[in-house]
């Protein structure tokens, strides 16, 4: 302790602390207490300048992490809101298809009243070099059969050809070799459309037996004649995409568009059963 009081430190403190009592009693004194004021002010004021700048910071950076904690939580919140549109415009979307095809499909009902028909979607594809496949969620539980056709409101897919419990397979008329008894609606000529390899990857046909002579048109709709297939007569087969003189049968070489659209297949019908009677669009 005496080392202390003996320490130069403690001669320098209280030299200050000397001068600090004393100037401003002389100024007093001397009736110059501005000079000390003026003295003060000189030293403090840019101590108060730092002081209210670093304030000024501290606000203004809390003041940040306040709003970005706000405009996280405001776009967490437009985040979920866009979320929820996304899903809305999903199920209207989802809801006007279902509607659009239900309401083909009860066309399809009025112009052939004979027709008893199952719901089924495409849950499955499959495609080879020589066949196209679909595989639907029904089957042998709820009455599918083999050979039963299977169409959309805008033509015919396919038909049946394996079947389980819960399950089946079509076969579409794109399959090389396929057969299927056609006529054209606009001349009535009969013909048959068959399913070739070179035209299945175009979703395309051939058309045989057309005559040389024959007024078919390009853009005619061809529809199954209901003769020696399992197609019921008045199903939209598809419409003519070409047509030749094929220079070796001097016949007319005609391709036929498909009118099924099979990349966006997602739902069809199977007929269960059906007559050969037919009610053409017009009439009561």
């Amino acid at each position: 302790m005496k080392q202390f009081f003996q320490s130069k430190f403690f001669y320098v403190v209280t030299v200050v602390a000397l001068l600090c009592c004393i100037v401003p009693t002389v100024f007093y004194r001397m009736g110059a207490t501005f000079i000390l004021r003026d003295a003060v002010t000189g030293v403090l004021t840019p101590m108060q300048k730092l002081f209210n700048y670093t304030a000024e910071a501290m606000d203004g950076f809390a003041a940040y992490f306040y709003r970005f904690d706000e405009l996280v939580e405001e776009n967490n919140q437009l985040r979920e809101e866009v979320a929820e549109l996304r899903t809305q415009i999903y199920e209207n979307t989802e809801r006007e298809e279902m509607y659009a095809w239900m309401a083909g499909f009860l066309e399809m009902k009025r112009v052939h009243q004979d027709f008893q028909m199952l719901a089924a979607s495409v849950t499955g594809r499959e495609s080879g070099n020589y066949s196209r496949v679909l595989t639907l969620d029904v089957g042998t539980a709820d009455g599918v059969e083999v050979n039963m056709p299977v169409v959309t409101s805008e033509g015919v897919v396919g038909r049946i050809t394996e079947v389980g419990r819960n399950w089946s397979r079509v076969t579409t008329i794109l399959e090389s070799g396929t057969l299927i008894g056609a006529y054209m609606e606009r001349t009535d000529e009969v013909a048959v459309a068959e399913g070739v390899f070179a035209l299945s990857g175009d979703g395309r046909l051939r058309l045989n037996y057309v005559r040389a002579d024959s007024s078919a048109q390009v853009g005619d709709r061809v529809l199954s004649s209901g003769y020696g297939s399992v197609y019921p007569r008045g199903l939209v087969i598809g419409y003519i995409d070409s047509m030749e003189v094929d220079p070796y049968t001097r016949g007319m070489a005609v391709t036929v568009q498909c009118a099924v659209d099979y990349a966006e297949l997602s739902r069809v019908m199977i007929l269960t059963s059906f007559e050969t009677t037919v009610v053409e669009v017009g009439e009561e």
